[in-house]
């Protein structure tokens, strides 16, 4: 559906409302506008259950970080949900320490 080097938007399936989001490298700043506007797309067009894949991500800034939380609470206003598969241990920490894996379902 969507690509931008660093996300890629995929198994989009609307009549299940899901969809995973591939994050490659660095979520920061550079990709904000987009990835923003990749998952507003998706919620409008019916999405409840977003999975993001983190198996290739690197590095995740604040900003990532407030991006995934506002898809939380967008899909969560909507009954919706959203899921992080594959994060490494590093990436994994930040969620604890920001305390984020009491919201969020991490696999």
């Amino acid at each position: 559906m969507s690509e931008d080097g660093q996300f890629k938007v995929r198994d989009v399936d609307t009549a299940q409302g899901t969809a995973v989001i591939e994050l490659d490298g660095d979520l920061d700043y550079s990709i904000y506008t987009s990835f923003k506007k990749a998952i507003a797309d998706l919620v409008n067009h019916g999405v409840s259950h977003i999975t993001y894949d983190l198996s290739r991500l690197t590095y995740i800034q604040s900003l990532g970080l407030g991006i995934i939380m506002w898809s939380y609470v967008e899909l969560e206003s909507r009954g919706g949900k959203i899921t992080i598969a594959g994060a490494n241990d590093k990436i994994k920490h930040v969620f604890m320490a920001a305390q984020l894996d009491t919201l969020v379902k991490i696999q």
